[in-house]
């Protein structure tokens, strides 16, 4: 499973890492040749398409959705045309599920080609923590307790209910997921990308990370 940074972040050891839109990978690789002297060769190597250019700066490709690139698809001279098959590959239709938790919220779906074809939306009330102390203090967090384990349950049941026997390509989770996938019915799914930072989830938000999870996450380094 891949994790992937937001857009812009500093990478781990130095450079940093953008997301790219499939459809604007061939756009960016030429604009990362004019604005770095043209490229000196690319290849593959490991999971990424590697990048070199003439000023020495380099840059990683890695398509978010799977842990590697077809080969295949990199062995035309011109990177720009190599890019144009990358992001052939990355729309090529899919049923995509996806499953984002933040809070007491969840969302879960699956979408092909883009589309919510099933989904469960839902935002459970998990009350706060209080300043009270003593045996106040216990029984709000008892209730709070109890509130937690109530909404968690409901979305592992929604997830069970979309996600249980249903037939998908990927599976693209966002959020703290890992409780709501520790529930013995759900034991054969397995992420195959993840996003830390994630909004309310949403339905909306459903078709948006799907969206995401097809795109390229670029190291840049210098």
């Amino acid at each position: 499973m891949s994790t992937v940074t937001s857009k812009g972040r500093p990478a781990p050891g130095g450079g940093r890492i953008v997301e790219v839109e499939p459809e604007r990978l061939p756009r960016w690789v030429a604009n990362f040749a004019a604005r770095n002297g043209g490229i000196a060769s690319h290849h593959a190597e490991g999971d990424a398409w590697t990048i070199e250019s003439n000023e020495g700066t380099s840059a990683s490709v890695v398509w978010t959705l799977a842990g590697g690139l077809p080969a295949g698809w990199l062995l035309d001279d011109d990177p720009v045309k190599a890019a144009e098959h990358l992001r052939d590959y990355a729309l090529e239709p899919r049923r995509i599920a996806v499953l984002l938790a933040r809070k007491s919220a969840y969302s879960v779906g699956i979408l092909k080609d883009g589309r919510i074809i099933a989904s469960k939306t839902d935002t459970a009330y998990v009350q706060g923590k209080t300043k009270a102390g003593g045996q106040s203090q216990q029984r709000f967090a008892r209730r709070r307790e109890g509130q937690a384990h109530a909404a968690e349950k409901r979305a592992r049941d929604a997830v069970f209910a979309v996600l249980g026997n249903a037939e998908f390509d990927a599976l693209v989770t966002g959020g703290p997921v890992e409780g709501i996938l520790e529930d013995p019915r759900l034991a054969k799914l397995r992420p195959t990308a993840h996003f830390g930072d994630i909004a309310e989830p949403k339905q909306a938000l459903l078709t948006a990370t799907a969206y995401r999870a097809i795109g390229f996450a670029v190291r840049l380094s210098q």
